[in-house]
């Protein structure tokens, strides 16, 4: 087959491919399945949406090249913008919590963007929040903000996402897991594969510390997933169920994806594997499972060190070693053929409206 040859790397985003995990989940007889999004060429799903945004505002005559486009991030949406802008011309300034990691501020500095940093800890309606500050640079220096948390070419990009996941299983999915951040991917893929598969159940794996499955917000190390307020982006009423998920476990999850299945993720998708495992216990045989792998493990090597985690009172086993099952929830234990109690709690949180 002729590899694709294409007028910009713009070209390269999306079609990603679609591998079964092999060890981890041999137990199970479910099949489950992982949509590689970190394979985009900034290494998240986010490159859809920054390329989408983009292009929606151009068609709507609110930008044009050369302007200056300011938007608050977790990260993976500001590489995604980073990449369109330098090849359409914008000018960016990104503006995001101090927990994003060093290699995700490093690569966007080297497309040449602005960065702007505000503490993790300030609440969504604070004035130093990352989110005001960026309305204020937008104020100040008249950029235009285009607004992921609230931007209808968030979801919609995510249509395709979901068209490619939908030929991928040859219709035959049955189970749709993933993180939620913004909510555009569980929107916009959740609204796309239910037209098509209404018996579809979307999983949401969700930090401890998020709103969304506790309205307690709190901070956590993941990065990308979970929020301390709504985006009106995310339709909640597609999610069947929620799984939390604590540090300890997505970091732990993400080390044994990239060590066992050749899938060097971040935490976000060890976030993702938690819900996964929980999920097993509960679905038929034959089920196809299939979750979200969101980005690639390169943006948080620093994060993935023993040091980087035990500043924070995160220990994690080595995978393989005895005490490493300590971390299992019950259903990881049952599906790998482990008897160990663990501190994890495994009852679902049910999706509520907001």
């Amino acid at each position: 087959m002729t590899a694709p040859v294409y007028d910009s790397l713009l070209g390269a985003i999306g079609n990603t491919p679609l591998v079964p995990l092999r060890r981890l989940t041999a137990e199970s007889q479910a099949t489950v399945w992982v949509k590689c999004e970190f394979l985009n060429p900034t290494g998240s799903h986010k490159d859809r949406i920054g390329l989408a945004m983009i292009e929606s505002a151009e068609k709507a005559g609110q930008i044009k090249p050369g302007d200056l486009l300011v938007e608050p991030t977790s990260g993976n949406t500001g590489l995604g913008l980073c990449l369109a802008a330098a090849l359409k011309g914008y000018r960016l300034v990104l503006t995001m919590p101090d927990k994003v990691s060093a290699e995700k501020q490093g690569l966007m500095r080297a497309y040449g963007a602005r960065v702007v940093t505000a503490p993790t800890a300030l609440p969504h309606d604070h004035p130093e929040n990352y989110m005001a500050v960026a309305e204020r640079i937008a104020a100040a220096e008249g950029g235009t903000i285009l607004n992921q948390y609230e931007h209808p070419g968030n979801p919609q990009a995510h249509f395709e996402t979901a068209r490619e996941i939908w030929e991928q299983t040859g219709g035959s999915i049955t189970h749709l897991v993933l993180g939620a951040g913004t909510g555009g991917l569980v929107t916009g893929a959740g609204h796309w594969l239910r037209e098509r598969q209404p018996d579809l159940q979307i999983v949401v794996g969700d930090p401890e510390g998020s709103i969304y499955s506790k309205d307690e917000p709190g901070t956590y190390t993941v990065e990308g997933i979970g929020y301390d307020f709504w985006p009106g982006v995310f339709d909640v009423e597609l999610v069947n169920r929620m799984y939390r998920i604590g540090d300890a476990e997505s970091w732990y999850w993400a080390k044994r994806l990239s060590r066992e299945e050749g899938l060097l993720v971040g935490g976000s998708t060890g976030t993702v594997f938690g819900a996964v495992i929980r999920l097993l216990d509960d679905v038929a045989a034959g089920a196809q499972v299939v979750m979200l792998a969101h980005d690639t493990g390169r943006n948080y090597l620093s994060k993935m060190t023993d040091s980087f985690l035990q500043e924070r009172g995160i220990y994690l086993p080595v995978p393989g070693e005895p005490d490493g099952v300590d971390l299992l929830p019950a259903a990881a234990r049952s599906s790998l053929g482990l008897r160990v109690d663990p501190p994890f709690r495994d009852a679902p949180v049910l999706a509520h409206s907001h």
